[in-house]
């Protein structure tokens, strides 16, 4: 005897009439709805350390996009028929469509969706019963949506006998009204299954018991309708990929048909408590729910939960249904625990109807020696306890400590082997002096396993797998910011056997490059990598040399690539010399400063230059005492002049004031030439450079804003410092400071 099980996916109610169905069938041999070429992994399941939520991961190792998931969770029918026939020593065998051979198909052409054939016209819509047939049926029987009326129809209507027979009657009907729309891999997959069912057959088998998705039923039961040939002509010829499978972790929110899984449900985390308990899931889920209220400080009595529970089952004697569905949970929930307010129950909807549950591997399950090397790793720098940790989670570094350190390294590397665990949010100086700290955010999702199989190829350590990824990408790489950017990441990654090649690179390229934006380009990632190199005590004596040799080379064409620029190119090369301006500073190497201030001067004396870039170098020239006040006021007071351009003035003065507004509120006398030159502007050309002036002055900070609106309106606008008669200045004391301070204020 054949006994067809039409199951709903990851449905509760079908793996409870299923468990009983098949304790009184005692099958000879269970046929279940898997991959074929994934039954080596059903030895695993017998291992007590495989909790569910899990997932099979098949793959072609030599083409890793070639990939697919196939989770279970501990209410998923196929995952409890399996564990019963394992125990009852039953023989259990895959019968869907081997992964190698869609794999094989999928490279070879792309699925079709639909049939083409005399009877469908791709033209015309295609019927709600062949696209979606449950959500049809559900309408049709006036329920919003398919989950709720399979709950109320299937999973609590019957008696365990007679829920698949009328299942399969029902699909009966709707196969046969959409039998000229059947995609042509489901016509492949039902061959195939067909297929493994005859052989049972011959090898002796008289209790057959298959297990499949409700929609295949019909096909496999009417076995008598199908001819082997038949079966057999439409499989020939397929090619197959061998591939490689393993177990990994999965969640109750990979499960939810929210986060975009096709076959999942909208309540995994209801769902586990139909399972576990149908009769008393509304209470223990009210329960759970005044517990999560409580936790997160609100009003969630037990006297809360009970009032819900009567509620939520009058509500669903009211819509005139059996059993207390989700919907019924939220309104119920909403109004007693919220009243009425559903933001609140916002704030945990995701941890009470989806769950937060994660499953778990065992380690005896294979890995590749990359995953070996890197869960050592993580534990090494204490890591363990969030490694595959789902929910978000904050680490902050401090890099002066070792421990620390290495998982700033070990975070560095995942990075650049595509494995973003962790992403590096802010770097900041510590509360002690020589303290640098980097906060991560630290995320784990299922697909990184699959990533760190795939980073394999590169080696079977982490430290050796980055490193050889970087060699290849360096390769690649011919343009010289990229290359740059790439020893900024070696060096996070305390990578010294690569640093040492990828400099010799970057120097033999920058020989041939004439063109400064791209030596200005690749100067910042330098700079950070010799700041937070030395920090992590990395040698970057070679990265000084590289930014000595490129300084030179950037202050000797700088001035003449500042002539002649439209607006686009003028507001890129500003940018480039303000970003320049600050790594240089950072450097602090005197003869490298004094090269670019001769630069920058050079530039601010040329009448040529663009006005906005000569009004950044007259800034940066006064801010380092190379230009004095009086110097610069007659400069502004030149340009300012009513000869002059009123729009390139504006472009000057946006350039001179850009940064802080603190200059002119201290500098009475450069207030006062910009003031009145605003007011000698006729209206209509105002009215034209407000737009130019807006983005001047918007820049500055509400403080220095309102000064300047004070001193606008004729106020004194000072800034009032309160001293004591007696305070004076002690010159030989403030000596011993000045230079320490300049070096503070850069």
């Amino acid at each position: 005897m054949i006994q067809v099980f039409g199951i709903r996916h990851h449905g509760p109610g079908s793996a409870r009439r299923l468990l009983h169905a098949l304790e009184a069938m005692q099958p000879d041999v269970l046929l279940v709805e898997a991959p074929a070429d994934a039954e080596a992994l059903m030895a695993h399941m017998s291992l007590p350390d495989l909790i569910p939520p899990v997932a099979m991961l098949l793959y072609d190792k030599n083409d890793l996009s070639r990939a697919s998931y196939y989770p279970f969770a501990e209410f998923s029918p196929e995952w409890q028929s399996i564990k019963f026939a394992l125990d009852k020593n039953i023989p259990i065998k895959f019968m869907d469509l081997p992964q190698g051979m869609i794999f094989a198909k999928r490279a070879k052409e792309k699925d079709q969706p639909l049939m083409q054939n005399s009877k469908n016209n791709p033209k015309q819509p295609l019927p709600a019963y062949v696209t979606d047939p449950l959500t049809y049926l559900a309408k049709t029987a006036g329920y919003s949506d398919s989950e709720r009326w399979w709950e109320a129809t299937f999973e609590e209507q019957f008696e365990d006998t007679e829920i698949f027979p009328a299942l399969l009657e029902l699909m009966t009907g709707l196969r046969e009204a959409s039998q000229d729309h059947t995609a042509p891999n489901t016509l492949l997959r039902e061959a195939f299954m067909r297929k493994t069912i005859r052989t049972a057959i011959k090898n002796g088998a008289e209790q057959i018991a298959v297990v499949c998705g409700a929609w295949h039923a019909p096909p496999l039961h009417e076995l008598d309708k199908y001819k082997a040939a038949d079966d057999n002509r439409l499989l020939k010829g397929l090619k197959k990929i061998k591939i490689v499978g393993t177990w990994i972790p999965w969640t109750y929110s990979r499960l939810a048909t929210q986060r975009g899984y096709g076959a999942g449900v909208t309540s995994p985390g209801w769902y586990q408590l139909l399972f576990r308990a149908p009769d008393e899931a509304v209470l223990r889920w009210m329960s759970k729910l005044a517990r999560l209220f409580r936790a997160e400080d609100m009003d969630g009595s037990p006297a809360h939960a009970i009032e819900a529970v009567n509620l939520a089952e009058t509500l669903a004697a009211v819509s005139g249904q059996s059993i207390v569905g989700i919907s019924e949970l939220r309104a119920a929930a909403i109004a007693i625990f919220c009243n009425g307010d559903e933001a609140q129950l916002a704030l945990v909807e995701d941890k009470i109807i989806i769950g937060e549950k994660m499953g778990r591997v065992p380690a005896s399950i294979p890995k590749v020696p990359l995953q070996v090397d890197l869960e050592k790793t993580i534990r090494s720098v204490r890591f363990g306890k969030i490694w595959m940790v789902m929910s978000s989670q904050e680490k902050i570094l401090d890099l002066r400590k070792p421990t620390q350190l290495k998982a700033s390294h070990l975070l560095h590397r995942m990075l650049m082997l595509d494995i973003p665990w962790g992403q590096l949010t802010k770097i900041t100086k510590g509360s002690n002096a020589g303290a640098f700290n980097e906060t991560w955010k630290l995320e784990w999702q299922p697909e990184f396993l699959l990533k760190i199989i795939e980073a394999g190829m590169w080696g079977n350590t982490v430290s050796v797998a980055a490193a050889n990824k970087v060699r290849h990408e360096m390769g690649q790489l011919l343009v010289l910011s990229e290359l740059t950017k790439l020893i900024e990441s070696v060096f996070n990654a305390d990578l010294p056997e690569v640093v040492t090649e990828l400099i010799e690179k970057i120097s033999n390229i920058s020989v041939n490059i004439y063109d400064v934006a791209q030596l200005m380009d690749a100067l910042t990632p330098l700079v950070n990598a010799a700041r937070y190199g030395s920090t992590r005590g990395l040698d970057t004596d070679d990265l000084n040399l590289l930014i000595e040799q490129f300084v030179p080379r950037i202050t000797i064409a700088l001035p003449g690539e500042c002539i002649n620029l439209d607006d686009a190119a003028t507001a890129l090369m500003f940018k480039r010399i303000n970003a320049t301006n600050r790594n240089l500073f950072i450097v602090n190497d005197p003869a490298l400063i004094n090269l670019w201030l001769t630069a920058l001067l050079t530039i601010q004396q040329n009448d040529q230059t663009a006005p906005l870039l000569q009004g950044a170098t007259t800034r940066i020239l006064l801010d380092k005492e190379v230009l004095d006040i009086e110097t610069v006021s007659n400069w502004l007071h030149y340009t300012l002049s009513s000869g002059q351009s009123r729009e390139n003035a504006a472009a000057a003065l946006e350039g001179f004031c850009y940064g802080s507004g603190l200059l002119l509120i201290h500098n009475p006398r450069l207030w006062q030439i910009i003031d009145d030159w605003v007011d000698a502007i006729p209206m209509d050309t105002f009215m034209e450079l407000l737009p130019l002036l807006r983005r001047t002055f918007a820049v500055f900070g509400e403080p220095e804003r309102r000064k300047m609106m004070e001193l606008a309106k004729g106020g004194t606008g000072k800034i009032l410092v309160e001293t004591k008669a007696e305070d004076t200045l002690e010159e030989e004391r403030a000596t011993l400071v000045m230079e320490t301070v300049r070096r503070l204020l850069g």
